[in-house]
């Protein structure tokens, strides 16, 4: 399976949308950096017919050391999920 890189999603949309790949890259940070200080925020993104991103913190919990079996204390921590949209969905499981 092949991986979409940031910089090859900078040429597909400088060539989708006839801009140069200055002004490409410009607006993908700009919306990469506005989805990361918004989920930063607290709050979620919803990008219609396509996802929701939420934040999320983890509680902490008792775990054990993989190598040496003793107890430890896992700190909580804040994560991001996603839930895909109904179209999406659909999309992604169609025959």
């Amino acid at each position: 399976m092949e991986k979409l890189n940031k910089n090859e999603i900078i040429e597909i949309v400088a060539e989708a949308t006839h801009v140069s790949k200055v002004e490409s890259k410009k607006v993908i940070d700009a919306t990469f950096e506005l989805i990361m200080d918004t989920l930063l925020d607290g709050q979620s993104v919803n990008i219609k017919n396509f996802c929701v991103f939420e934040p999320k913190t983890k509680a902490g919990r008792k775990g054990t050391h993989p190598k040496k079996h003793t107890a430890l204390q896992i700190k909580p921590k804040n994560t991001v999920t996603i839930h895909l949209s109904k179209e999406f969905k659909a999309r992604l499981n169609e025959d």
